[in-house]
């Protein structure tokens, strides 16, 4: 087995990752909600990475219709039928066996969301549907904890990175859950695989950067990406002062 300076060589030779920046992200905690196909990339790049401590959650089983997005399963896994948290953490822990994965196979729900945010660092968003989204999104405001926001759907996909008390959040995006409730989702329109992948990828860079400290680099809005036209663009946001969340914010810092 190689040392864990060989095993991260090439992200510490990155000017901007370096040996400080690694050790960083060995001393990590990061929560993972959701392992379709934005957290089975997502999962797989942050274990390589060398994240220390990974909390992965999900309440769901692997299904035939899957693999072709979901890229941390295989056709075995289906036939076995178990949670995908259990079956991702063995393949996780198949590529990397030097840090510490804990395997959640529940839904995130209100009764559960305090306990899985807990002690983490950074939560990444792998989820899909936008009422888990808004509750991850307020949980997290509350408690200052980083949030990576990321979806795809159809050809498009969004990132976008949320810093408690600095940057908007998804309620200053849309303010009405009701609004979103019936945006298009996979399930009902398909997804390019590939849009997938590329928001995951976005989702884990955007991780990195807040890991290291470097959270000046994150993106300054919503990123949206339709890969069928070709087109690319990040929609600048400002904080909404009315919004509930930068409300939250504002009153745990007066106690």
């Amino acid at each position: 087995m190689e040392s864990p300076i060989n095993r991260y060589s090439r992200h510490t030779l990155l000017k901007v990752i370096g040996k400080e920046g690694q050790h960083r992200i060995e001393h990590s905690r990061v929560l993972i909600a959701g392992l379709g196909a934005l957290g089975s990339l997502i999962a797989i790049l942050l274990a390589r990475a060398g994240v220390g401590f990974l909390r992965i959650v999900d309440g769901d089983a692997a299904e035939l219709h899957n693999l072709h997005r979901q890229i941390l399963y295989d056709e075995s896994d289906v036939i076995l039928g178990l949670p995908k948290a259990q079956v991702a953490r063995e393949h996780l822990m198949a590529s990397n066996s030097q840090i510490e994965i804990e395997a959640v196979a529940e839904f995130i729900e209100p009764h559960n969301v305090e306990r899985l945010t807990s002690g983490m660092d950074l939560v990444v968003d792998a989820l899909d549907n936008i009422r888990t989204r808004y509750l991850i999104n307020d949980t997290a405001i509350r408690r200052g904890i980083p949030y990576v926001f990321g979806g795809a759907v159809e050809t498009v996909g969004n990132v976008m990175t949320i810093i408690p008390g600095v940057t908007p959040c998804l309620r200053c995006l849309w303010p009405d859950p009701q609004a979103v409730d019936g945006h298009p989702r996979a399930s009902t329109v398909g997804v390019l695989s590939a849009a997938a992948t590329a928001v995951a990828s976005v989702e884990v860079s955007e991780a990195l950067k807040i890991l290291v400290g470097r959270k000046d680099d994150i993106l300054p809005g919503l990123l949206v990406m339709e890969f069928w036209g070709n087109q690319f663009q990040i929609v600048r946001l400002e904080p909404d002062p009315g919004c509930i969340c930068r409300t939250a914010v504002a009153t745990a810092h007066r106690k």
